[in-house]
Order: structure tokens, then C-alpha cells, then sequence
């Protein structure tokens, strides 16, 4: 585990290259940082005087931090690139904290948005040692992710995969997640169990291996699979879905991610549809957000820390061997993760 100073330190430094701070803004307070993180003052004092000697913020009695640089602008050498869609990935999965086990004090980690990324020129990707890549949607990075693959970038793929680009990747075992979550619903007597995704996901790798794991849970039952699909933008969408559920007497679904399935358990409220009375519910990834939510959420757990650690480890090994061949995919395990949101059928 990292200090927490440096995880604070890092997570400023990502809003600041993100543009969530910009050049005059002041950052959070001591004091504040200190609650937030719930840390000391201490620690939260080192996180911004980091910033400091990096030169990125000045700090002034009486009148706070405030950014004075772009971080972007900084950079020394011995850079990784962290490219993630998240604006504050650490809510999302502490990937960072596995990334700066493994990178330590050699190498500087940036974090930036797909987004941001993509407007970087070349020459600029180019002056860091390596990109670890987490895919947004595939046919969104192609081109982006061919154009580093052609100008021999040191890259490793986090999260999705190419299956037909020689570029090693790093994933959770999607498809036994699927099946794991499937199985617990089984062993608690649901038999009209559905796949919900957003549309059009299954074209996403993860995601459909995820539904692969479900088939393979359900084929061992001789169960019959079901797939909804819907669009979280259009309030037609969820009303079919409701109509779905009750026409069809279907009693737990398998739903593609935590972010989708918390929000299925809070529409479903207003249409009097209970969990998991009525509804079994299981997500996936284990976001921080899933233990809170009403009630906490089954789900699958994805160790963050060690899909950092191992993307990392892998990085390094291509920048520092150029005669070492990386693995074409390294699948992490997952762990099915009892919370509240499934019930035994007929309890």
C-alpha cells in the first residue's frame, strides 16, 4: 500500500493535468484535504508541499494553494502515462495505488482522460517511457491505439483487448465473473434470471464475456438465458424494462457493471419494484459506491491494485528488454462479492 500522502498527491496532480484545476485556482485547504481523505493534517500537508517542489502550486499564508503550472508542462523524465476515462479513477478502482507500488520513486506517473489524451501530439506521447491504456470503448480507441502501435510506443491495454493487434493486455476474468454471479443466484433458487446491458455494449469484449460466463452458469441448470437491453438516456427504455420484469416473472438479474446496476435499484423504486423482495440483483466491478448503495450491492470484485501492479510490471519489462515478448493477455481473478441485493426465492 502506498503512503496515503502520495495517493492525495497524485490525485491532485490527475485534477490539475484534467483541467478540474486550473492555472490561479486554489486547491483544497490542509484542513479540508485532511476530512476528505481522512487522514491528518500531517499527511495532507506533505501532499501539497509535493506539489510544491514539483512546481505545479504555490502556497501562501493566508491565501492557500493555488496552481501556477500545468502539470503537463512539468513532466520530468522517466514518465508513465496512465490514460483512464475517469475523471477521478480512484472512485471508480484503485488502479493508481497498484501502478505506484510497482513504478515507485523511478518513474513519474501522469494520469490523463481518454479525452485529453487524444489531442496530445504525438512528439509529446512520444517523450514518455510508456502508456498504459485503459480502452473506453474500442471503437472509439482504434484509431488512437493503432497510431501508438505503429509509431512503437511502449503501450500495454488495460481492461479490454484487441484480439487481433499484438498489443499485451491486462483483464479481470470477465467471464468467470459472469458465471460466478449467475451461479450464486442459481444456489438461491432463481431460475428466470436476465442479462442486463446497455446498449450496445455487447460488442465490448468485457462485457461479452461477461455474458458468456452467465450462459455457461445457466446452460450447467439447462436454464433458458434472457437478454435485456437498455438505453439509460430514454425513459421509454426503462418503462419496457419494468414491463419486462413483470410480464416475463423474472426474479434477479445479472447486470453488465455497478455504475447500470446501481442505478437500475433506484429507478426500479419508483415503480414499486423492491430489492431484492421482488428483484435479485448482482453488478460488477465492486466500486466503492456498491457498498453504499440501498440496499449494498452484490457484485463481482475486480482487484484494481493488482491490475495496476501487473500492467505496470509489464510496462517496465518492454521499456527495459526490447527483446522481451509480453504476453498477448494476462487475466486477473475476480471473487463474488454477498451483499444485500439477492434473496433465496420463496423467502
Amino acid at each position: 500500500m502506498e503512503p496515503k500522502y502520495k495517493l492525495i498527491y497524485q490525485s491532485l496532480k490527475d485534477d490539475i493535468i484534467n483541467k478540474k484545476y486550473s492555472i490561479g485556482d486554489k486547491l483544497p485547504s490542509e484542513i479540508q484535504l485532511a476530512a476528505d481523505y481522512k487522514v491528518s493534517r500531517i499527511t495532507s500537508k506533505r501532499a501539497l508541499t509535493e506539489l510544491e517542489n514539483d512546481g505545479l502550486v504555490t502556497r501562501q499564508a493566508g491565501v492557500g494553494t493555488i496552481v501556477q503550472k500545468d502539470a503537463l508542462e512539468t513532466i520530468q523524465k522517466k514518465e508513465i502515462i496512465f490514460v483512464i476515462p475517469f475523471a477521478n479513477n480512484n472512485e471508480f478502482g484503485d488502479y493508481t495505488n497498484g501502478l505506484l507500488q510497482v513504478l515507485g520513486d523511478k518513474y513519474q506517473l501522469t494520469t490523463i482522460t481518454n479525452e485529453v489524451f487524444r489531442k496530445l501530439p504525438m512528439d509529446r506521447v512520444k517523450s514518455a517511457e510508456g502508456v498504459i491504456y485503459y480502452i473506453e470503448t474500442l471503437d472509439k480507441e482504434i484509431e488512437t491505439i493503432t497510431n501508438l502501435y505503429l509509431h512503437n510506443v511502449p503501450i500495454v491495454i488495460l481492461d479490454k483487448f484487441f484480439e487481433d493487434l499484438p498489443i499485451p493486455a491486462v483483464t479481470s476474468d470477465n467471464f468467470n465473473g459472469g458465471f460466478l454471479a449467475t451461479k450464486e443466484l442459481l444456489k438461491n433458487k432463481h431460475r428466470n434470471i436476465s442479462y442486463l446491458m446497455v446498449t450496445p455494449k455487447l460488442s465490448e469484449a468485457s462485457v461479452r464475456s461477461r455474458f458468456f460466463g452467465y450462459l455457461s452458469a445457466l446452460n450447467e441448470k439447462q436454464t433458458v438465458p434472457s437478454v435485456l437491453k437498455i438505453n439509460l438516456e430514454q425513459d421509454d427504455d426503462l418503462t419496457d424494462l419494468v414491463q419486462q420484469i413483470k410480464t416475463n416473472n423474472i426474479t434477479a438479474l445479472v447486470i453488465e457493471n455497478d455504475v447500470v446496476a446501481i442505478k437500475i435499484m433506484n429507478e426500479l423504486r419508483d415503480f414499486d419494484i423492491k430489492i431484492p423482495q421482488d428483484l435479485s440483483i448482482v453488478g460488477f466491478d465492486n466500486i466503492q459506491a456498491s457498498k453504499l448503495s440501498y440496499p449494498a450491492l452484490t457484485t463481482i470484485d475486480q482487484n484494481f491494485v493488482s491490475l495496476g501492479q501487473h500492467s505496470a510490471k509489464i510496462l517496465l519489462k518492454i521499456i527495459n528488454d526490447p527483446a522481451y515478448i509480453a504476453p498477448e493477455r494476462t487475466v486477473i481473478p475476480v471473487t463474488l462479492i454477498k451483499r444485500q441485493s439477492i434473496q433465496k426465492l420463496g423467502d
